[in-house]
């Protein structure tokens, strides 16, 4: 029988927030599923670590929205705005992510017990691809909604 007790990331994360900014990596297990399949709920562990000034295209960061929500989703892009971010298992991107408002870099999953870096090719190329798919999903859905209104109107 399981009694480990969950507790809430809001609760977890000033000890978190201390471990990495001393230089450590942390642990944990997300909850959700929007960035599965890469991430599946109450089975992988993601390592999050200090994040640098800048982050990049495909850095996975967690981060604080303005409600007081915390997110780990996939950098897809960047604006004058700020960062945009989607998670792999949703189709809705989220515009104008701040530098203050990220708390740490994802830098590795556990899958189970074996570690895969985010430096790793395997996992760059699962980026790449599943951001393009993402992308002409999105495309679809738009030209979708568009025929969709104009069929209706007439």
């Amino acid at each position: 029988m399981n009694n480990a007790h969950q507790v809430a990331l809001k609760e977890l994360w000033p000890i978190m927030k201390e471990q990495i900014e001393d230089g450590k990596k942390v642990r944990f297990g997300p909850k959700g599923t929007s960035m599965m399949p890469l991430i599946r709920q109450g089975v992988d562990t993601v390592v999050l670590e200090k994040a640098p000034p800048k982050l990049k295209k495909y850095d996975l960061p967690l981060y604080l929205r303005e409600n007081g929500q915390f997110v780990l989703h996939r950098i897809v892009g960047e604006n004058k705005d700020g960062y945009i971010c989607c998670g792999d298992n949703q189709c809705e991107r989220e515009y104008g992510i701040k530098d203050s408002q990220i708390l740490a870099l994802a830098t590795g999953i556990y899958k189970g017990e074996e570690f895969m870096p985010f430096t790793d090719k395997n996992y760059l190329s699962y980026c790449k691809k599943h951001v393009f798919k993402r992308r002409c999903y999105y495309f679809y859905l738009t030209v979708y909604n568009f025929l969709k209104k104009r069929i209706v109107k007439k």
